[in-house]
């Protein structure tokens, strides 16, 4: 292999790892252990940032979303984390349709979502929700 290719090989490898950074969906279905979740957000999101930077915002709200849909819902489905322009969004959804419950929740971890957020919501889906939450980009710097 030459120079040039290899050179060309590594650029698309450091591409593709660049373009898998920018989003991350993880099945939660099987309920994978919380330390694995965390572990798959900050290896995603954390992937070009320093490695003294803080991530513990996006991952105390990781935590309670993908938590609350462990203790309230028999079939979590996904977690997803998005690149926003002025955040990051994380999504997980749930084949539970009841809404209501969660915004009539207001226990203290949607409390806390709510202080380390933007905002918050809930959405209908075909087979049931999404519960979101878009943590600020500042919180990371």
């Amino acid at each position: 292999m030459t120079v040039e290719e290899e050179m060309s090989r590594a650029v698309e490898e450091l591409s593709m790892r660049v373009a898998a950074a920018a989003e991350l969906t993880l099945d939660i279905s099987t309920r994978p252990l919380p330390r694995r979740v965390r572990s798959a957000v900050a290896e995603c999101v954390g992937f070009g940032r320093p490695r003294d930077e803080r991530l513990g915002a996006l991952l105390l709200v990781v935590d309670e979303l993908v938590g609350n849909a462990y203790r309230h819902t028999a079939r979590p489905s996904l977690l997803r984390v998005t690149r926003e322009r002025r955040g990051l969004l994380v999504e997980v959804s749930d084949e539970d349709p009841a809404i209501e419950r969660v915004a009539a929740g207001g226990g203290h971890g949607l409390r806390l979502i709510d202080e380390l957020s933007h905002g918050w919501g809930v959405r209908a889906t075909a087979p049931g929700k999404v519960v979101w939450a878009l943590v600020p980009v500042h919180l990371f710097r």
